[in-house]
């Protein structure tokens, strides 16, 4: 080959080259950004609109209902869901795999701005979140406590202000509510007889604070702007307001209301490890390095923790440069581990030091060839691409190993060094490049193909691709110019040690090959069916096997959401929510951080608390690292069910973190879908009943539950219209009173409060006193129940939608049985149940998921496998070969069913991207083995039979040596050796179990069959002989 000789003749030039690339590597290690996962923006978007007050019926009809019609005409929308609960809607817009989210974003915008002044004056302006891995917080802290609420909401305020100017940081923010606002609240005894209503002081309010530009005015030589100063400066010129005139007599609000400075009503409550605290968070920029963004940032709060007033402290909940420098070293040990093992395998074949560094000279060149083509491609350091390093770092040695063999065995004939180089490299050149460009070529279809499987294994698939183009460049070059200069034959070179009982446990393995050959060929039926029959015997394995969407991680972080009697106020949750602490307190020895929210909140904290009310809590546990405890996170979850069902009222949750929140939130979800809320209420809770029998489902939690506790005023239009009022007078007027009303914001030194006008809670506080409540009309004031019906009724926690239905979800874990036998009891029970005419059920969550992932995989695996045939048929240029040669598929699965069985792995994803991965590896044997046949027939002129046993006795060295490197290289792996590895672990064991059996099947079923194919054509063309 060219390149080759080239490379024997300039062996400087080529070692530069090389040199320059492993220079550039080196640098680009420096300089590559290092991340969790690859930035992954998922084509999701979320709209959240606050309106606070509001229930979730009323929600979903003036917010959700009208939302969602307009945003459904979004461009390549798939999916539109919402969430309505009580304050706030939440609409999740899913669109194509593909999708510019810019653009996307600019559209959802200017659907927004026509529907906003359609929204009611309450509810505030929608916000836009896309879902984008990078915008995830990095960092997340509590500032704990004990001193007075509003001191510790503006000492938060404050660090989060400090944080927001660390380099890197794209944003900076805390889950405290409002610390304080001005509140009015209006005493209905003052306000009798005056004839001032509360919409009439919301209107002096925000009439009187304002500042107002006036424009400009000349004066001489100079220009003056002009403005009106109206805005307040203190509480006491609130209070100085003139809200009416009682017989030319002003009125001022101090008159009729009490003013004060208050913190706004809690309706949210953290603490951590049993102390109040607020959560802080911090977002990095998208092109930001995150281990240096976080390093900055706790470098900071290490600086601000000096400025901290006596019993305040900052305590490190989720840091995410730990795990990232923890699962990089992890990976990194991994792949320098698999190396030396791979190495260690190419001593024992070669006994020699000197020929193992000629090819294992390729490791650290494709590797730094591998980082430079990383940077390049502006890719990053994370879990994912790190493990496409260690899958191929005994994938490397694979063309270096065929190579060298080759040259060793021309130089063991007496060919010059020269000339044994180019010759052993053009004899085997051919095969090493269509057997990497098969192992690539699985990787094509996951980058043309769309979906969350194509875009998460992406940079694994061009890291393995820069490795194996590295290697084989490194085969063709570097290989044969080592080998030309340095490589010397020693007649009767005598082994000594490990070498020496290596090689004679070698020599007696070729012996019995050449048996078991010569006994196949004789045999080749009992050869065929037998190996049929094994593979169909693996297939009975499937089921024992199960399958999920990955496998299970111990991240060390747990979960807890759990939930009082829908309509429990904050205060009685929060008591039991002790209790639950104390438990998991005393039960948990190995936490080392619980952090707990309780209600909802609003805005921000409704989003990242995943809680729904006053009656409902979130316990976020994080826990030591694994190899300083013995039990597992689900093990810890499981002793915790037994012991938290006795908390009267408590219904506790549990699920993992981490990458089990990531990868499709809950895996077993039901749908109910239906318009009739009692309807779906029956439904759901046989069901419920149902599920309850489902061995391995637990957590069952139902969206709609037991509804919410409403006292509904109903109003009688025609008696309300003859006092001239409507029913949005009347429920505007309702609202200021009960809820209050925010007219006006009040500055003081930089900072913004809102001014509440309220009635005193006094006047509230149960329902005889808002059923006895007065409504101001022009005929005087009218007691509230003259024209309004009162009922107790109940309502619905959430609401949910899914392009614009409504939908009930029934959630839940698994626990000692895999995700694919779960959903099976499930979905026969849903086919059992009969539902009313207008309903359906469906079968979603992680599950729809894993089966969206699976048909993507599947459909890039058989891709891959024509793509390889191809490649494989432009080698050849047959169609014969090929056919014979992809036998080595099937062959490869019989291992990967027998190993993850044994080792009691899950079909997954992981698992399956080992399977493709596997499509392009199995086949590199058979290439090299039906290549050298040939040769030997066409060129040495070898029978058949005799050429198919000799192929086999040649070849029988490096197809052991290229398998075991590849396996030994993934053993760490396999063996979940390091933070991050159990992810990895199953792929790793696919490719293992796949390639150890498919080889060992390759060099006897191949040969058989070759024999049996090229027999019949043999005996075919004789018989076209005779016939002429």
């Amino acid at each position: 080959m060219k390149i080759t000789d080239i490379s024997i003749k300039r062996p400087l030039a080529v070692s530069m080259f090389f040199l320059a690339f492993i220079i550039f590597g080196f640098i680009s290690l420096t300089k590559l950004p290092i991340n969790m996962l690859p930035n992954i923006t998922f084509p999701m978007m979320m709209v959240m609109t606050s309106y606070p007050g509001a229930g979730p019926e009323e929600i979903e009809t003036e917010v959700t209902e009208g939302l969602e019609r307009i945003l459904g005409t979004v461009s390549n929308l798939d999916k539109i869901t919402s969430t309505t609960a009580e304050n706030s809607s939440m609409i999740m817009l899913q669109f194509e795999w593909g999708t510019d989210l810019d653009a996307a974003g600019n559209d959802v915008r200017d659907k927004l701005g026509i529907a906003i002044p359609y929204l009611p004056d309450a509810a505030e302006d929608p916000l836009i979140f896309k879902f984008d891995i990078s915008q995830q917080p990095v960092v997340m802290y509590n500032v704990l406590g004990e001193i007075d609420q509003l001191e510790l909401y503006e000492i938060v305020e404050d660090i989060s202000d400090k944080l927001q100017r660390v380099s890197g940081v794209a944003a900076s923010f805390n889950m405290s509510e409002e610390a304080k606002e001005i509140q009015i609240k209006l005493d209905p005894l003052r306000l009798k007889g005056t004839g001032i209503t509360p919409d009439h002081v919301s209107a002096v309010l925000r009439m009187q604070n304002v500042n107002y530009p006036l424009g400009s005015v000349e004066d001489g030589q100079k220009v003056y702007i002009l403005r009106t100063v109206g805005q307040y400066k203190d509480i006491g010129d609130i209070g100085k307001t003139v809200v009416g005139n009682n017989n030319g007599i002003p009125i001022l609000l101090s008159q009729i209301a009490d003013i004060s400075s208050q913190p706004a009503e809690q309706t949210f409550v953290s603490r951590t490890n049993g102390i109040q605290s607020i959560w802080g968070f911090v977002q990095k920029r998208t092109d930001a390095n995150t281990v240096t963004v976080c390093n900055n940032v706790i470098r900071r709060l290490d600086e601000i923790k000096k400025e901290l007033p006596p019993g305040v402290k900052i305590d490190i909940v989720f840091n995410q440069a730990d795990f990232i420098i923890k699962s990089v070293r992890g990976t990194a040990n991994t792949l320098i581990i698999g190396a030396i093992l791979a190495i260690i395998i190419l001593f024992l074949f070669l006994g020699s030091f000197r020929s193992t560094l000629y090819v294992a000279v390729a490791i650290p060149i494709t590797v730094f060839s591998a980082l430079f083509l990383m940077y390049v491609s502006r890719m990053s350091l994370n879990i994912i691409s790190l493990g496409g390093l260690t899958v191929a770092i005994g994938m490397v040695l694979d063309s270096a190993i065929v190579v060298f063999e080759a040259i060793f065995r021309k130089r063991e004939k007496g060919k010059e060094a020269a000339t044994a180089a180019s010759e052993g490299t053009q004899e085997v050149g051919t095969a090493i490049t269509a057997s990497t460009l098969t192992t690539v070529a699985v990787f094509l279809p996951l980058l043309l193909v769309g979906g969350f499987a194509s875009f998460f294994f992406r940079e694994l698939a061009l890291t393995v691709t820069f490795a194996l183009i590295s290697s084989l460049i490194v085969a063709l070059t570097i290989v044969p110019m080592l080998s030309s200069r340095f490589l010397k034959i020693k007649k009767q070179e005598q082994k000594r040690g490990l070498a020496q009982h290596f090689d004679s446990f070698y020599s007696k393995i070729e012996q019995r090959y050449t048996k078991g050959i010569g006994w196949a060929l004789r045999h080749r039926k009992t050869v065929i069916f037998s190996t049929l029959g094994v593979f169909i015997v693996s297939l009975f394995l499937v089921p024992f096997i199960g399958t999920e969407m990955t496998p299970e991680t111990d991240e060390g972080e747990i979960i807890v959401k759990a939930e009082m009697p829908v309509g429990t106020n904050l205060e009685t949750t929060n008591k039991a929510i002790v209790q639950l602490e104390e438990i998991i307190l005393r039960e948990v020895p190995e936490a080392d951080i619980i952090a707990t929210s309780i209600g909802s909140g609003s805005g921000m904290m409704a989003i990242f608390m995943g809680t729904s009310g006053p009656h409902s809590a979130q316990i976020y546990i994080e826990l030591v690292d694994r190899g300083d405890r013995k039990r597992s996170d689900k093990d810890i979850m499981s002793d915790l069910r037994t012991k938290v069902s006795n908390i009267p009222g408590l219904e506790v949750f549990f699920s993992g973190g981490g990458m089990e929140e990531f990868f499709g939130g809950k895996p077993i979800v039901v749908k109910i879908i239906g318009y009739s809320i009692e309807k779906a209420r029956a439904l759901a809770e046989e069901l419920m009943e149902k599920l309850k029998g489902v061995k391995g489902l637990v957590d069952l939690q139902s969206t709609l539950g037991e509804g919410k506790p409403e006292y509904r005023l109903v109003i009688d239009r025609q008696k309300a219209a003859q006092f001239g009022l409507t029913p949005f007078q009347i429920g505007s007027v309702l609202r200021s009173r009960v809820e209050g009303v925010v007219v006006s914001q009040f500055r003081e030194e930089g900072n913004e409060y809102d001014i509440r006008i309220m009635t005193d809670k006094k006047y509230r506080d149960n329902l005889f006193k808002i059923r006895s409540m007065t409504i101001t009309t022009p005929f005087g004031e009218v007691p509230l129940r003259n024209f309004v019906k009162d009922t107790i009724a109940v309502g619905p926690v959430i609401i949910e939608h899914e392009d614009n239905f409504r939908v009930v979800s029934i959630s839940g874990n698994i626990e000692g049985r895999d995700q694919g036998s779960i959903a099976r009891d499930v979905q026969k029970i849903l086919d059992e149940t009969k539902t009313p005419v207008d309903f359906e059920l469906e079968l979603s969550g992680g599950f729809e998921q894993m089966q969206e992932s699976f048909k993507d995989l599947g459909f890039v695996i058989l891709l891959a496998l024509v793509l390889v045939y191809m490649i494989m048929v432009g080698q050849f240029e047959s169609f014969k070969e090929p056919f014979i040669i992809m036998f080595t598929v099937p062959l490869a699965f019989i291992g990967v069913l027998w190993m993850l069985f044994f080792t009691g792995t899950t079909i997954n994803m992981q698992s399956l991207v080992g399977v493709l991965l596997l499509g392009g590896i199995v086949v590199n044997n058979a290439i090299v083995y039906i290549t050298y046949t040939n040769q030997l027939r066409r060129e040495v002129g070898l029978p058949l039979l005799e050429a198919v046993v000799e192929a086999g006795r040649i070849r029988l060295r490096p197809i052991l040596m290229t398998a075991l490197t590849t396996s030994c290289g993934l053993i760490p792996m396999a063996l979940a050796i390091g933070s991050g590895n159990e992810l990895r672990a199953p792929m790793a064991r696919a490719v293992i179990g796949g390639l150890m059996v498919s080889t060992f099947l390759t060099l006897v079923f191949i040969p058989t069959l070759y024999a049996i194919i090229e027999q019949r054509r043999e005996k075919k063309q004789a018989k076209e002989v005779e016939r002429r």
